[in-house]
């Protein structure tokens, strides 16, 4: 009787080796999504700025940075959550699709807040008036 051929490809990765396929992307996730927070940060402080009386902040300082601790701890519970996910819905391999779509989200998420400025700064140029 024939014997298939089982390559490496085909044999189903354990649950613990799931996990590790997620956390070793875990450092890349968190670089990509910190980048794009960090050019929001600063688009939304020169864009925001111009949308704003003189003396005034399009936000508040102090806020920017518990807000910035509180996304960072937001986005890895997500992650963590998107291979607890992927657990729970056991394929024999980490779901890719997954990840793309989390990190996508990730990014777009961190660039609400520039989006936020322009949207502010839009409607100054178009009021001609600036904001409190």
């Amino acid at each position: 009787m024939h014997q298939p051929v089982i390559s490496p490809s085909t044999i189903p990765l354990s649950r613990w080796e799931i996990v590790r396929w997620w956390e070793a992307r875990r450092i890349t996730y968190n670089l990509l999504v910190g980048i794009a927070w960090t050019v929001s940060l600063i688009l939304t402080v020169f864009v925001g700025s111009m949308a704003v009386k003189p003396g005034d902040d399009f936000e508040e300082p102090m806020g920017w940075i518990f807000f910035s601790i509180a996304f960072a701890i937001t986005a890895n519970v997500c992650y963590t959550s998107g291979w607890i996910v992927d657990l729970v819905r056991y394929r024999g391999e980490p779901n890719r699709k997954l990840f793309r779509v989390g990190l996508i989200f990730s990014v777009v998420l961190a660039f609400l807040p520039a989006l936020w400025a322009v949207c502010a700064l839009l409607f100054t140029v178009y009021s001609g008036k600036k904001l409190d």
